[in-house]
């Protein structure tokens, strides 16, 4: 049982073999890791479409404002020694 659990953590770090762009298998480690690498750098190089169009309301006006009551009331409901930061306010 515990060989079965480390090796079911073990993570996978290469493959066996890989479609190349030109459709042959590859299956040498060099031959993958330049496969990789040129599939990299042309996914990082290529550009994209943009129409410049950005759809967004503007808020207009002041921000809501947040009371103490509902903070009080929000951490009431918290359960006790679970929240990751603290509000020091003195409340």
């Amino acid at each position: 049982m515990a060989k079965q659990m480390i090796k079911e953590r073990q993570d996978i770090t290469g493959s066996n073999c890989l479609k190349g762009v030109s459709g042959k298998v590859i299956a040498d480690e060099k031959g993958i890791k330049d496969s990789r690498k040129e599939y990299m750098e042309k996914l990082m190089n290529e550009e994209n479409e943009w129409d410049h169009g950005i759809s967004a309301e503007v808020k207009e006006g002041p921000a809501e404002c947040i009371r103490i009551s509902e903070v009080v009331a929000a951490m009431k409901k918290m359960k006790r020694h679970k929240a990751t930061w603290f509000i020091s306010s003195g409340l």
